[in-house]
């Protein structure tokens, strides 16, 4: 009855083990697919952040170039309003 028992508890004993060692080899699974799904969503996250910072430098080239060509324009127009003026002045 004592080898019975002994036999028994070994045997329990053996199919627990085998059961933590499946559990862990799942863990360390596991914790490798998310380990691979957060690089993935960083790098898609980086590339999305460098596309818009390319973007927003793009539309503030843009916007810089009307600006300047705006104020040549207004400066031109001024200018020219000025001569016009002062050529009035000399013809009165």
């Amino acid at each position: 009855m004592k080898k019975l028992f002994v036999l028994f508890a070994a045997a329990t004993l053996f199919v627990g083990m085998q059961a933590c060692k499946q559990t862990a080899e799942g863990a360390a699974e596991d914790a490798a697919a998310a380990t691979d799904a957060v690089t993935e969503t960083a790098t898609d996250a980086a590339a999305t952040v460098t596309e818009t910072a390319g973007a927003v430098a793009d539309s503030a080239t843009a916007a810089a170039g009307a600006a300047v060509d705006a104020a040549a324009g207004a400066a031109k127009d001024a200018a020219g309003a000025a001569v016009d003026k002062a050529a009035e002045a000399v013809k009165k």
